[in-house]
C-alpha cells in the first residue's frame, strides 16, 4: 500500500512540474530600437510572441501597447509614423534592419550592416506587413533621415 501511494505521489510532483515547466516557456523575440539613428545609444526589448506565433512584425506592433508604435497602412502594407514616443516627421523614417540572412536587402541601394554586440543587423527586404514574428529572428529599427 505504502508503494502505491508513494508512486501515486511522485506522479502527482510530475505532473505539477510539467504543467509550472510549461508554464515558464515562453518565447521571447528580441527588438532593439536606435533613436537617434546609426549612432544613437541602443534600447533592446524581449518581447513574448507565443501568441504571435506565425504572424508578421505588424500584428505584433499593433498588438503590443508597450511598443509604443503608431502604424498606418498604406498600399504596400503598414509602416511607421511614430515609435517609442518619437514621431516620424519631415524628413526622418524608421528603418527596418534584421539578423536573418533570409530577409536582407541585397539591392544595390541598401544600407551598410550595422553589427551591435556580435549580432549583425541587414537592412530588410521588406516591410514590417511581410516580415515575421520569429524567436530566432532579432529585429533593429532604426529612426534615419535622408
Amino acid at each position: 500500500m505504502k508503494k502505491k501511494l508513494l508512486i501515486v505521489a511522485m506522479l502527482v510532483v510530475v505532473i505539477m512540474t510539467a504543467v509550472l515547466l510549461a508554464g515558464c516557456n515562453k518565447s521571447k523575440m528580441t527588438l532593439g530600437f536606435l533613436m537617434n539613428g546609426k549612432d544613437g545609444k541602443e534600447v533592446f526589448v524581449e518581447v513574448d510572441i507565443d501568441k504571435y506565433e506565425g504572424k508578421m512584425l505588424s500584428d505584433l506592433f499593433l498588438g503590443e501597447d508597450s511598443l509604443g508604435a503608431k502604424l498606418k497602412e498604406g498600399q504596400y502594407g503598414f509602416y511607421f509614423e511614430g515609435l517609442q514616443g518619437i514621431d516620424v516627421v519631415g524628413n526622418t523614417f524608421i528603418n527596418t534592419y534584421t539578423s536573418s540572412e533570409e530577409y536582407k536587402d541585397t539591392s544595390e541601394f541598401a544600407a551598410e550592416p550595422i553589427t551591435i554586440d556580435g549580432v549583425t543587423y541587414y537592412q530588410a527586404n521588406k516591410g514590417i506587413s511581410y516580415l515575421p514574428v520569429e524567436k530566432d529572428i532579432r529585429y533593429l529599427f532604426v529612426f534615419e533621415s535622408y
